[in-house]
């Protein structure tokens, strides 16, 4: 589960890291001229597009809600989960808004790429009828050291 959620933080982070380099967008304090010039002009203030903190709580919410979702499907409260994750991330947005650190634009695709990493992720490698064992090995080669992880699929 450990690297299913990292896979999930992978996707979107690699997202978010792609879209700063190509989108050159300023932060909405930047435009403010009773912020400080200091705080106006420093590097983390053309980090706009599109919302990276918002994309992570959406990402992490939306992991735990889908994954709580897929082990308990019986369950009578299967919606709670999800409302608490959207009550999360809403929250999240709220306040990245409010304080000059993203435009609405910024936020709802933050939200958008958080939400479906968080869901798709663990959806596209759900498998019922298969059960798995993970092991993993760690070894030297000369002062290297190497790491590996193998999957076996038993049926």
């Amino acid at each position: 589960m450990a690297f299913l959620y990292l896979e999930s933080m992978a996707v979107t982070g690699f997202l978010y890291t792609g879209s700063v380099y190509l989108a050159d967008r300023f932060r909405p304090y930047a435009y403010n001229p009773e912020a400080p010039m200091s705080e106006r002009t420093r590097r983390g203030s053309k980090n706009s597009f599109f919302a990276g903190h918002l994309a992570l709580v959406g990402t992490s919410t939306f992991f735990i809600a889908k994954v709580l979702n897929d082990y308990h499907p019986e369950s009578k409260i299967t919606w709670l989960p999800f409302t608490l994750a959207g009550v999360i991330t809403g929250n999240t947005a709220y306040l990245r808004y409010h304080g000059g650190q993203h435009f609405l634009s910024d936020l709802l695709i933050g939200t958008v790429v958080g939400t479906l990493s968080g869901i798709l992720v663990p959806h596209v490698h759900k498998n019922k009828n298969a059960e798995g064992r993970i092991s993993f090995t760690a070894s030297y080669f000369g002062t290297t050291p190497q790491f590996g992880l193998t999957y076996k699929l038993t049926k």
